[in-house]
């Protein structure tokens, strides 16, 4: 067995642990931080994406050398109603995110290929036998225990699409739900690369977490074709499941995770309630953790506990909104919660997008044609 000694042991490198590990090289350049994955590479294969209200102006800073792709505005495209907002709309990809880590952290401070076999609140130990004694230790690995969480899931499927001819997207398109939604809750999203590029991703909730690949590339294909689009190519395909929750204990499914240890992203319940989104979580306790100035394995608990479980108070508001739109309303007419929110005004958008939505906020949401009943208005 051979021991390694540092600050702070950062156990997954997907995008919550990778924030932290370039957060806190940043802010404490003199500390040793390890960031230990048990893939090749780190970010795995995906292409995040986030609006500009989605994080603050420190969070921006954190991001804005990731980001691959920006568009000025975005727009939603329901059967009925479609609009286009003037938010900021931007793209990570996973390769970029790689490198960009790899150039912020010396080398000997990245472990790709090295699984965890146990961590405690101070220490890691890895597969190959390497002992790691860590001033503290943040797990970012994958969920805990799921099975503790009432869950939808939000499936999706995309590539990145080279066409025979130039296309007609001029701005991201978070959400078109224009095809007949009696296929059930599904949409595309459309992102514009080059003139003949465009990445493609088919999502769809249900109530079940299985994948049908096959499925979602037939549906990309059939999209493309109802506009009119022959593809040449494609590339640079993501696939992923992520939960939506609508109900659950906090508590055990903290400890689920690891009594005692400090956790981040999906592991510590930190995600969107209704799209499963952990970027602006993400971000938030990368900075946090980053600009902490105790990495005691103690210290972070208690600190990212007592976060993540505020978080998951506050967002009980998204649970019944995730709960009603896809639980107590018929699949074919999920969409038009959707639909609702995006006829509200911008900022109410943006502060739901961010989850900061307020009392009016809420009120609004449940008068007129609102998709929330006036009492979930006056629960916080």
């Amino acid at each position: 067995m051979t021991g390694v000694a540092c600050d702070l042991a950062i156990i997954g490198g997907g995008l919550s642990g990778g924030l932290i590990a370039m957060a806190a090289r940043r802010a404490q350049p003199d500390k040793r931080i390890l960031l230990i994955e048990a893939a090749p590479a780190l970010g795995g294969n995906h292409l995040w994406s986030f609006i500009d209200s989605d994080v603050g102006a420190a969070e921006k800073d954190l991001l804005r050398p990731l980001v691959n792709y920006g568009w000025r505005e975005f727009s939603v495209v329901f059967p009925r109603y479609k609009r286009a907002l003037p938010q900021p709309f931007y793209s990570i990809r996973s390769d970029r995110f790689d490198a960009a880590l790899r150039e912020a952290m010396p080398a000997e401070s990245i472990l790709t290929g090295r699984r965890a076999a146990g961590v405690s609140a101070d220490g890691v130990v890895l597969e190959d036998g390497t002992m790691i004694a860590a001033h503290g230790v943040v797990d970012a690995r994958g969920p805990g225990d799921l099975s503790l969480l009432d869950l939808h899931w939000r499936k999706f499927v995309g590539y990145e699409l080279t066409l025979d001819g130039p296309h007609s997207v001029r701005r991201a398109t978070l959400i078109d739900a224009a095809a007949d939604p009696a296929e059930g809750f599904q949409y595309m999203t459309m992102l514009p690369i080059e003139s003949d590029r465009l990445f493609i991703e088919d999502v769809r909730y249900e109530a079940h977490p299985e994948l049908d690949m096959t499925d979602h590339g037939n549906r990309i294909v059939n999209h493309a074709a109802r506009f009119g689009w022959r593809i040449r190519s494609s590339a640079r395909g993501q696939a992923g499941i992520v939960p939506v929750a609508v109900g659950g204990d906090f508590e055990d499914y903290w400890r689920s995770g690891g009594e005692g240890v400090a956790k981040v992203g999906l592991r510590a319940g930190l995600f969107h309630p209704v799209s499963g989104n952990t970027l602006g979580d993400a971000a938030r306790t990368a900075l946090m953790i980053a600009q902490a100035k105790d990495w005691s394995g103690t210290a972070l608990h208690k600190m990212l506990h007592a976060h993540a479980a505020k978080a998951w108070a506050k967002r009980d508001y998204y649970r019944r909104f995730a709960k009603r739109m896809l639980r107590e309303t018929p699949v074919p007419e999920s969409y038009k919660f959707l639909e609702a929110l995006y006829t509200m005004d911008t900022d109410l958008i943006a502060r739901f997008h961010g989850m900061t939505l307020g009392f009016t906020d809420r009120l609004a949401l449940s008068l007129g044609d609102g998709p929330m009943p006036l009492s979930a208005a006056m629960k916080t």
